[in-house]
């Protein structure tokens, strides 16, 4: 492959500069072999930009899709990841600021094997497979060195827009739904947009997201932007190949508020 290709919105410019900053410093990728329009020069003056993105995801073979919310507002990102999903040797989209493998349910995408920017093995993992691709050179402890500044980056980022729930004097969550995930039949499965203070468990907080569950007919069907009263009966953290770590909370009681 001749270099990589980053898929992103303008609007997530910080975050895209932050990534390049890993990839260079911090696995040291030569710039010639990054393509990115957030970058200065990338673009050149009087040319037809669409061409020449087309063509760098095309010639490159490595597409990094940052995929954020904005990103799935963007026409023209979800053009250039349908253009990477059928001419990249190697794609890698890469989840962030909130987003989740169900939000690509309805894309090509569906079936295709994610990251997520804010779990440091996943950057283990690319970093394995730039090395087997020969885009990079090994050098473990600059690049753990770097990876660590990155994520107090990411953790500063979601410190922006997640929520920290904290329960009243009786013990109750105010909460919203942020979004709902498929799980088998009988049960129900719904992620919390923030994540909840629980005592004793503050340690987890970075490197988890806090999905509710319980058994169809205990409560309600619930949707994104439903606002949420609960308290919790127990909780148990898991591991999933596609969400990472996550909590799940088991109310004891819950209550559509809004």
């Amino acid at each position: 492959m001749n270099g990589i290709f980053i898929s992103h919105s303008t609007k997530d410019r910080e975050l895209v500069e932050h990534i390049v900053e890993l990839l260079q410093l911090g696995m040291g990728m030569e710039h010639h072999k990054i393509f990115c329009t957030s970058l200065d020069g990338t673009l050149p003056t009087g040319e037809d930009f669409i061409k020449i993105i087309r063509d760098n995801v095309k010639d490159r073979g490595m597409v990094l899709a940052v995929i954020t919310p904005e990103y799935l507002k963007s026409q023209f990102c979800m053009m250039e990841l349908g253009a990477a999903w059928v001419e990249a040797e190697y794609l890698c989209p890469i989840l962030a600021q909130g987003t989740e493998h169900q939000d690509l349910e309805a894309s090509p995408l569906a079936n295709i094997q994610m990251r997520k920017a804010d779990q440091e093995r996943d950057w283990d993992v690319i970093y394995d497979e730039l090395l087997g691709h020969g885009m990079i050179s090994a050098n473990t402890a600059r690049f753990h060195r770097k990876l660590q500044e990155f994520m107090k980056y990411i953790r500063c980022l979601q410190g922006k827009t997640d929520s920290l729930y904290r329960p009243d004097q009786e013990g109750y969550y105010q909460v919203i739904i942020e979004a709902a995930r498929t799980v088998p039949s009988p049960y129900r499965c719904y992620k919390i947009k923030g994540k909840l203070m629980i005592e004793g468990l503050q340690q987890f907080l970075d490197s988890e997201s806090h999905w509710i569950f319980y058994t169809e007919g205990a409560y309600g069907d619930l949707k994104a932007g439903d606002q949420v009263r609960l308290k919790i009966s127990k909780t148990e953290r898991r591991r999933f190949s596609d969400i990472g770590f996550a909590r799940n909370i088991y109310p004891g009681d819950l209550r559509v508020t809004g």
